[in-house]
Protein backbone atom coordinates (compact mmCIF):
# COMPACT_ATOMS: atom_id res chain seq x y z
CA UNK A 1 0.00 0.00 0.00
CA UNK A 2 1.10 3.22 -0.68
CA UNK A 3 2.11 5.59 1.98
CA UNK A 4 2.85 9.12 1.90
CA UNK A 5 5.21 11.26 3.97
CA UNK A 6 3.08 14.25 4.83
CA UNK A 7 4.47 15.50 7.61
CA UNK A 8 8.04 14.34 7.40
CA UNK A 9 10.73 16.15 6.34
CA UNK A 10 13.83 14.09 7.96
CA UNK A 11 15.51 11.84 5.21
CA UNK A 12 16.75 9.03 6.80
CA UNK A 13 13.28 8.59 8.84
CA UNK A 14 11.29 8.87 5.10
CA UNK A 15 13.56 5.79 3.42
CA UNK A 16 13.28 3.67 6.82
CA UNK A 17 9.53 3.59 6.74
CA UNK A 18 9.31 3.09 2.98
CA UNK A 19 7.69 6.42 2.19
CA UNK A 20 6.81 7.26 -1.28
CA UNK A 21 9.74 9.36 -2.22
CA UNK A 22 10.26 11.47 -5.58
CA UNK A 23 14.05 10.97 -6.16
CA UNK A 24 15.77 14.47 -5.82
CA UNK A 25 19.46 12.67 -5.21
CA UNK A 26 21.14 13.77 -8.26
CA UNK A 27 21.08 17.33 -6.38
CA UNK A 28 23.92 15.74 -4.34
CA UNK A 29 26.35 15.29 -7.58
CA UNK A 30 24.95 19.26 -8.28
CA UNK A 31 26.52 20.21 -4.98
CA UNK A 32 29.59 18.28 -5.04
CA UNK A 33 30.34 19.87 -8.72
CA UNK A 34 29.17 23.31 -8.20
CA UNK A 35 31.87 23.26 -4.95
CA UNK A 36 30.54 26.45 -3.36
CA UNK A 37 32.15 27.73 -0.30
CA UNK A 38 29.04 29.01 0.93
CA UNK A 39 25.93 28.16 -1.17
CA UNK A 40 22.93 29.97 0.11
CA UNK A 41 19.17 28.22 -1.93
CA UNK A 42 16.35 30.03 -1.20
CA UNK A 43 13.23 28.88 -1.55
CA UNK A 44 9.20 28.92 -0.01
CA UNK A 45 8.59 27.20 3.06
CA UNK A 46 7.70 23.55 2.71
CA UNK A 47 8.86 22.91 -0.77
CA UNK A 48 11.46 20.28 0.62
CA UNK A 49 14.66 22.38 1.72
CA UNK A 50 14.82 20.03 5.15
CA UNK A 51 14.17 17.31 3.27
CA UNK A 52 17.20 17.87 0.86
CA UNK A 53 19.44 18.74 3.70
CA UNK A 54 18.43 15.84 5.75
CA UNK A 55 19.27 14.20 2.45
CA UNK A 56 22.96 15.73 1.93
CA UNK A 57 23.36 14.92 6.04
CA UNK A 58 22.60 11.46 5.21
CA UNK A 59 24.94 10.57 2.04
CA UNK A 60 27.95 12.16 3.70
CA UNK A 61 27.98 11.97 7.31
CA UNK A 62 30.83 9.71 8.00
CA UNK A 63 29.51 8.74 11.42
CA UNK A 64 26.60 6.93 9.67
CA UNK A 65 25.62 3.83 7.21
CA UNK A 66 23.76 5.05 4.42
CA UNK A 67 24.18 2.54 1.62
CA UNK A 68 20.92 1.36 2.59
CA UNK A 69 18.20 4.25 2.77
CA UNK A 70 20.21 5.19 -0.68
CA UNK A 71 19.36 1.91 -2.33
CA UNK A 72 17.86 2.28 -5.45
CA UNK A 73 18.57 6.13 -6.08
CA UNK A 74 19.90 8.10 -8.66
CA UNK A 75 22.89 9.64 -6.86
CA UNK A 76 24.07 5.86 -6.52
CA UNK A 77 24.04 5.12 -10.55
CA UNK A 78 26.79 7.32 -10.79
CA UNK A 79 30.94 7.95 -10.21
CA UNK A 80 29.53 9.96 -7.07
CA UNK A 81 28.10 7.16 -5.23
CA UNK A 82 32.05 6.35 -3.98
CA UNK A 83 31.54 9.94 -1.81
CA UNK A 84 28.61 8.11 0.52
CA UNK A 85 29.45 8.56 4.46
CA UNK A 86 33.11 9.64 3.67
CA UNK A 87 33.08 13.31 5.32
CA UNK A 88 32.40 15.09 8.54
CA UNK A 89 29.11 17.14 8.84
CA UNK A 90 27.72 19.84 10.65
CA UNK A 91 23.99 19.99 10.68
CA UNK A 92 22.04 22.74 12.30
CA UNK A 93 18.42 23.81 11.91
CA UNK A 94 17.16 26.95 12.48
CA UNK A 95 13.43 26.54 11.58
CA UNK A 96 11.64 26.74 15.46
CA UNK A 97 14.48 28.99 16.74
CA UNK A 98 12.13 31.32 18.25
CA UNK A 99 12.45 34.12 21.57
CA UNK A 100 10.16 36.98 22.59
CA UNK A 101 13.67 38.56 23.74
CA UNK A 102 17.09 38.60 22.73
CA UNK A 103 17.94 35.72 25.62
CA UNK A 104 14.99 33.89 24.83
CA UNK A 105 16.23 33.19 21.29
CA UNK A 106 19.77 32.75 21.97
CA UNK A 107 18.65 29.97 23.95
CA UNK A 108 16.81 28.56 21.40
CA UNK A 109 19.60 29.20 19.16
CA UNK A 110 22.28 27.79 21.81
CA UNK A 111 20.02 24.42 22.04
CA UNK A 112 20.40 23.67 18.58
CA UNK A 113 24.46 23.92 18.68
CA UNK A 114 24.10 21.52 22.09
CA UNK A 115 22.72 19.29 20.13
CA UNK A 116 25.88 19.15 17.44
CA UNK A 117 28.02 19.25 20.51
CA UNK A 118 26.33 16.88 22.20
CA UNK A 119 27.60 14.56 19.08
CA UNK A 120 30.70 15.01 18.22
CA UNK A 121 31.49 14.98 22.41
CA UNK A 122 30.42 11.31 21.83
CA UNK A 123 33.08 11.56 18.71
CA UNK A 124 35.90 12.56 20.86
CA UNK A 125 35.22 11.23 23.91
CA UNK A 126 38.70 8.85 25.24
CA UNK A 127 40.42 10.13 21.35
CA UNK A 128 41.48 13.61 21.74
CA UNK A 129 44.17 15.43 24.17
CA UNK A 130 41.83 17.65 25.79
CA UNK A 131 44.45 20.03 26.69
CA UNK A 132 44.94 20.66 22.51
CA UNK A 133 43.62 24.08 22.20
CA UNK A 134 41.14 23.40 19.36
CA UNK A 135 39.89 20.51 21.85
CA UNK A 136 40.03 22.90 24.76
CA UNK A 137 38.09 25.27 23.20
CA UNK A 138 35.63 23.02 22.15
CA UNK A 139 34.85 21.10 25.49
CA UNK A 140 34.78 24.96 27.36
CA UNK A 141 32.23 26.22 24.84
CA UNK A 142 30.36 23.16 25.06
CA UNK A 143 30.31 23.72 28.85
CA UNK A 144 29.33 27.37 29.01
CA UNK A 145 26.78 26.41 26.36
CA UNK A 146 25.16 23.94 28.57
CA UNK A 147 25.61 26.93 31.55
CA UNK A 148 22.94 29.50 28.90
CA UNK A 149 20.13 26.97 29.47
CA UNK A 150 20.16 25.92 33.16
CA UNK A 151 16.99 27.52 34.09
CA UNK A 152 16.81 30.79 35.80
CA UNK A 153 13.96 33.08 36.62
CA UNK A 154 12.42 35.12 33.68
CA UNK A 155 12.49 38.56 35.38
CA UNK A 156 16.11 38.37 36.30
CA UNK A 157 17.12 37.37 33.14
CA UNK A 158 19.77 40.00 31.26
CA UNK A 159 22.41 38.73 28.41
CA UNK A 160 25.61 37.76 30.07
CA UNK A 161 28.21 39.54 27.86
CA UNK A 162 30.53 36.75 28.81
CA UNK A 163 27.69 34.08 27.38
CA UNK A 164 27.17 35.91 24.35
CA UNK A 165 31.16 36.12 23.19
CA UNK A 166 30.87 31.89 23.73
CA UNK A 167 27.93 31.46 21.83
CA UNK A 168 29.11 34.00 19.22
CA UNK A 169 32.17 31.86 18.74
CA UNK A 170 30.69 28.30 19.06
CA UNK A 171 29.86 27.64 15.36
CA UNK A 172 33.89 28.20 14.98
CA UNK A 173 34.77 27.13 17.38
CA UNK A 174 32.80 23.47 16.56
CA UNK A 175 34.22 23.47 13.09
CA UNK A 176 37.68 23.58 13.81
CA UNK A 177 37.39 21.02 16.46
CA UNK A 178 36.00 18.59 14.01
CA UNK A 179 38.55 19.30 11.01
CA UNK A 180 41.00 18.71 13.41
CA UNK A 181 39.68 15.56 14.74
CA UNK A 182 38.89 13.89 10.77
CA UNK A 183 41.96 15.97 9.44
CA UNK A 184 39.51 16.71 6.74
CA UNK A 185 37.07 20.12 6.64
CA UNK A 186 33.54 19.10 7.45
CA UNK A 187 30.69 20.18 5.16
CA UNK A 188 28.11 22.58 7.33
CA UNK A 189 24.60 22.49 6.91
CA UNK A 190 22.25 25.45 8.59
CA UNK A 191 18.67 24.72 7.21
CA UNK A 192 16.51 28.12 7.65
CA UNK A 193 18.95 30.37 8.69
CA UNK A 194 16.52 33.40 8.16
CA UNK A 195 14.27 32.14 10.94
CA UNK A 196 16.02 33.61 13.55
CA UNK A 197 16.38 37.01 11.92
CA UNK A 198 12.19 37.05 11.58
CA UNK A 199 11.52 35.87 14.52
CA UNK A 200 13.76 38.77 16.09
CA UNK A 201 11.90 41.44 13.41
CA UNK A 202 8.36 40.52 14.69
CA UNK A 203 9.57 40.65 18.44
CA UNK A 204 11.00 44.34 17.89
CA UNK A 205 15.23 43.26 18.69
CA UNK A 206 15.91 42.29 14.90
CA UNK A 207 18.63 45.41 14.98
CA UNK A 208 20.34 44.58 18.38
CA UNK A 209 20.10 40.59 17.44
CA UNK A 210 22.15 40.94 14.57
CA UNK A 211 24.67 43.75 16.00
CA UNK A 212 24.91 41.92 19.03
CA UNK A 213 24.83 38.26 18.36
CA UNK A 214 23.98 36.40 15.05
CA UNK A 215 26.30 38.57 12.06
CA UNK A 216 29.35 37.17 14.25
CA UNK A 217 27.56 34.02 14.72
CA UNK A 218 27.68 33.38 11.13
CA UNK A 219 30.44 35.59 9.62
CA UNK A 220 32.94 34.42 11.71
CA UNK A 221 32.44 30.91 10.75
CA UNK A 222 31.37 31.54 7.14
CA UNK A 223 33.79 33.59 6.36
CA UNK A 224 37.49 33.27 5.90
CA UNK A 225 37.53 30.35 7.78
CA UNK A 226 40.29 27.78 7.32
CA UNK A 227 38.78 24.42 8.64
CA UNK A 228 35.60 24.65 6.78
CA UNK A 229 34.68 22.59 3.84
CA UNK A 230 31.61 23.15 1.74
CA UNK A 231 28.79 25.10 3.29
CA UNK A 232 24.92 25.07 2.24
CA UNK A 233 22.10 27.24 4.05
CA UNK A 234 18.62 27.48 2.91
CA UNK A 235 16.34 30.00 3.41
CA UNK A 236 13.63 32.51 2.25
CA UNK A 237 15.87 35.16 1.40
CA UNK A 238 19.58 36.47 1.82
CA UNK A 239 21.19 39.05 3.96
CA UNK A 240 21.34 42.20 2.50
CA UNK A 241 24.49 42.94 0.90
CA UNK A 242 24.49 46.33 2.59
CA UNK A 243 23.35 45.81 5.94
CA UNK A 244 25.58 44.81 9.47
CA UNK A 245 25.30 41.23 7.74
CA UNK A 246 28.56 42.74 5.13
CA UNK A 247 30.82 40.30 6.71
CA UNK A 248 28.41 37.98 4.57
CA UNK A 249 29.07 38.89 1.23
CA UNK A 250 30.68 35.85 0.38
CA UNK A 251 27.39 33.78 -0.47
CA UNK A 252 26.64 32.14 -4.01
CA UNK A 253 23.37 32.90 -3.90
CA UNK A 254 20.73 30.23 -6.09
CA UNK A 255 17.40 32.10 -5.86
CA UNK A 256 14.16 31.04 -8.34
CA UNK A 257 15.06 32.43 -11.26
CA UNK A 258 18.18 30.82 -11.21
CA UNK A 259 18.80 27.01 -13.29
CA UNK A 260 21.20 25.26 -11.04
CA UNK A 261 19.21 23.21 -8.13
CA UNK A 262 15.29 24.28 -9.65
CA UNK A 263 14.45 20.68 -10.15
CA UNK A 264 15.21 19.86 -6.46
CA UNK A 265 12.72 22.10 -4.87
CA UNK A 266 8.70 21.44 -5.99
CA UNK A 267 7.89 18.64 -8.26
CA UNK A 268 8.19 19.04 -12.04
CA UNK A 269 5.10 18.23 -14.22
CA UNK A 270 6.36 14.63 -14.65
CA UNK A 271 7.10 13.91 -11.02
CA UNK A 272 3.43 15.51 -10.26
CA UNK A 273 2.00 13.32 -12.83
CA UNK A 274 3.72 9.76 -11.46
CA UNK A 275 3.24 10.69 -8.27
CA UNK A 276 -0.71 10.94 -8.33
CA UNK A 277 -1.06 8.03 -10.38
CA UNK A 278 0.52 6.28 -7.23
CA UNK A 279 -2.44 7.25 -5.87
CA UNK A 280 -4.94 6.24 -8.32
CA UNK A 281 -5.53 9.94 -9.37
CA UNK A 282 -5.42 12.19 -12.51
CA UNK A 283 -3.29 15.31 -13.12
CA UNK A 284 -6.41 17.26 -14.37
CA UNK A 285 -7.00 21.11 -15.10
CA UNK A 286 -8.09 21.63 -11.94
CA UNK A 287 -5.59 20.44 -10.03
CA UNK A 288 -3.04 22.60 -12.27
CA UNK A 289 -5.46 25.65 -11.77
CA UNK A 290 -5.07 24.84 -8.06
CA UNK A 291 -1.40 23.41 -7.62
CA UNK A 292 0.69 24.35 -10.29
CA UNK A 293 1.85 27.86 -11.94
CA UNK A 294 5.72 28.12 -10.07
CA UNK A 295 8.38 29.04 -12.28
CA UNK A 296 11.79 28.12 -10.69
CA UNK A 297 14.74 28.53 -12.85
CA UNK A 298 12.38 28.13 -16.30
CA UNK A 299 11.40 24.90 -14.78
CA UNK A 300 7.25 24.51 -14.17
CA UNK A 301 6.96 23.24 -10.45
CA UNK A 302 4.24 22.31 -8.50
CA UNK A 303 3.79 22.86 -4.79
CA UNK A 304 4.56 19.79 -3.39
CA UNK A 305 3.26 19.84 0.05
CA UNK A 306 -0.09 20.49 -1.85
CA UNK A 307 0.24 17.82 -4.05
CA UNK A 308 0.94 15.26 -1.30
CA UNK A 309 -1.78 16.50 1.06
CA UNK A 310 -4.23 16.18 -2.03
CA UNK A 311 -2.94 12.48 -2.72
CA UNK A 312 -3.77 11.75 0.22
CA UNK A 313 -7.30 13.49 1.17
CA UNK A 314 -8.43 13.47 -2.58
CA UNK A 315 -9.96 17.19 -1.82
CA UNK A 316 -8.82 20.42 -4.29
CA UNK A 317 -8.23 22.33 -1.38
CA UNK A 318 -5.58 24.80 -0.35
CA UNK A 319 -3.31 23.17 2.45
CA UNK A 320 -0.47 25.37 1.81
CA UNK A 321 0.06 27.72 4.85
CA UNK A 322 3.19 29.92 5.07
CA UNK A 323 2.93 31.02 8.75
CA UNK A 324 6.19 31.90 9.56
CA UNK A 325 5.97 35.03 6.67
CA UNK A 326 2.67 35.93 6.82
CA UNK A 327 2.73 38.02 9.50
CA UNK A 328 5.69 39.90 8.02
CA UNK A 329 3.77 40.63 4.42
CA UNK A 330 0.89 41.30 6.80
CA UNK A 331 2.92 44.40 8.23
CA UNK A 332 4.44 45.12 5.06
CA UNK A 333 1.83 45.56 2.80
CA UNK A 334 -0.24 48.63 4.25
CA UNK A 335 2.82 50.70 4.75
CA UNK A 336 3.88 49.64 1.09
CA UNK A 337 3.76 53.10 -1.56
CA UNK A 338 0.67 53.71 -3.86
CA UNK A 339 2.59 51.83 -6.93
CA UNK A 340 2.75 48.93 -4.96
CA UNK A 341 -1.11 49.09 -3.70
CA UNK A 342 -2.45 49.94 -7.38
CA UNK A 343 0.54 46.81 -8.98
CA UNK A 344 -0.94 44.64 -6.08
CA UNK A 345 -4.89 45.02 -6.60
CA UNK A 346 -3.71 44.29 -9.96
CA UNK A 347 -2.25 41.01 -9.10
CA UNK A 348 -5.58 40.12 -7.12
CA UNK A 349 -7.45 40.36 -9.90
CA UNK A 350 -5.80 37.69 -11.71
CA UNK A 351 -3.26 40.24 -13.65
CA UNK A 352 0.70 40.05 -14.22
CA UNK A 353 2.35 43.43 -13.48
CA UNK A 354 5.39 44.70 -14.26
CA UNK A 355 7.75 45.01 -11.22
CA UNK A 356 11.36 46.23 -10.17
CA UNK A 357 12.38 43.36 -7.65
CA UNK A 358 15.44 42.40 -5.52
CA UNK A 359 15.65 38.72 -4.31
CA UNK A 360 18.71 38.50 -2.76
CA UNK A 361 17.97 40.95 -0.39
CA UNK A 362 16.36 40.51 2.93
CA UNK A 363 13.17 42.83 3.64
CA UNK A 364 13.96 42.66 7.50
CA UNK A 365 17.00 44.35 6.50
CA UNK A 366 16.11 46.54 4.13
CA UNK A 367 12.67 47.45 3.55
CA UNK A 368 11.95 48.75 0.33
CA UNK A 369 9.35 48.08 -2.65
CA UNK A 370 11.78 45.98 -3.93
CA UNK A 371 12.73 43.84 -1.44
CA UNK A 372 9.02 43.62 -0.36
CA UNK A 373 8.43 42.13 -3.70
CA UNK A 374 11.52 40.16 -3.60
CA UNK A 375 10.17 38.83 -0.33
CA UNK A 376 6.98 37.94 -2.32
CA UNK A 377 8.37 36.08 -5.07
CA UNK A 378 10.86 34.18 -2.89
CA UNK A 379 7.90 33.10 -0.28
CA UNK A 380 5.99 31.59 -2.94
CA UNK A 381 2.98 34.22 -3.20
CA UNK A 382 4.03 35.31 -5.93
CA UNK A 383 6.32 33.44 -9.53
CA UNK A 384 8.39 34.98 -11.91
CA UNK A 385 6.79 34.84 -16.06
CA UNK A 386 9.43 36.79 -17.25
CA UNK A 387 13.04 38.55 -16.60
CA UNK A 388 13.66 41.59 -18.75
CA UNK A 389 17.13 43.04 -19.79
CA UNK A 390 16.66 46.32 -17.42
CA UNK A 391 16.39 43.66 -14.64
CA UNK A 392 12.84 44.10 -13.75
CA UNK A 393 10.54 41.29 -13.75
CA UNK A 394 6.93 40.23 -14.58
CA UNK A 395 5.23 38.45 -11.72
CA UNK A 396 1.53 36.91 -11.01
CA UNK A 397 0.06 34.93 -8.76
CA UNK A 398 0.96 31.44 -9.49
CA UNK A 399 -2.53 29.05 -9.17
CA UNK A 400 -5.91 29.33 -6.93
CA UNK A 401 -4.38 27.97 -3.57
CA UNK A 402 -2.33 31.09 -3.29
CA UNK A 403 -5.25 33.53 -5.05
CA UNK A 404 -7.55 32.30 -1.68
CA UNK A 405 -4.55 32.69 0.82
CA UNK A 406 -3.46 36.31 -0.91
CA UNK A 407 -7.39 37.06 -0.07
CA UNK A 408 -7.11 36.95 3.88
CA UNK A 409 -3.68 39.15 3.82
CA UNK A 410 -5.89 41.96 1.56
CA UNK A 411 -8.55 41.94 4.41
CA UNK A 412 -5.89 42.04 6.82
CA UNK A 413 -3.40 44.66 5.36
CA UNK A 414 -6.95 46.94 3.72
CA UNK A 415 -9.49 46.11 5.90
CA UNK A 416 -11.81 45.39 3.16
CA UNK A 417 -12.01 42.47 0.09
CA UNK A 418 -10.83 43.37 -3.03
CA UNK A 419 -12.74 42.73 -5.88
CA UNK A 420 -11.34 39.48 -7.82
CA UNK A 421 -13.33 39.28 -10.57
CA UNK A 422 -14.69 35.89 -9.68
Amino acid sequence: MLTLPTGIDDFRELREKNKYYVDKTLMIRDFIQYDDKVALITRPRRFGKTLNMTMLREFFDLNKDSKEIFEGLAIMETEYARLINTKPVIYLTFKNCSGANMDDLKDSLASQMIKEYDRFATEFKDKVDSERLAYFAFYETYSALKQVLKARPKNERKISQVDTHIFKRSLTTLIQAVSTFYDQHPILLIDEYDQPLINAHDENFREEFSKRIYADFLGEALKGNGYLGQNVLTGIQRVAKESIFSKLNNFVVYTVLDEMYAPYFGLTEVETKEALEQAELVLTDDVKRYYDGYVMGGIGIYNPWSILTYMLKKKLEPYWVNTSTNGLIKEAIPKADKGFHENFERLIRDKEVRISSNLEASFVELATPQTLWGLLINSGYLTVTKVFLSGATRVKIPNQEVKKEFREIVVDAYGKIVNTGE
